[in-house]
């Protein structure tokens, strides 16, 4: 079982925080790298965005 770590994100009312993702995947074409998206909810207003998730990031 592997516990998922905080990231520093932008959240949609333009302030930093660093949350922790409720759900992570992956988008990569057939063939390629991809990159790695998170589900995050913005603690203000309640909200959930979409952002990149680094690369070093464990799924």
């Amino acid at each position: 079982m592997s516990s998922k770590k905080a990231v520093k994100v932008k959240t949609p009312s333009g302030k930093e925080a660093e949350l922790t993702p409720e759900k992570v995947w992956s988008l990569a074409p057939k063939g390629r790298k991809g990159v790695k998206i998170g589900l995050f909810k913005d603690p203000e207003t309640g909200k959930y965005f979409r952002h990149k998730l680094p690369d070093d990031y464990q799924i």
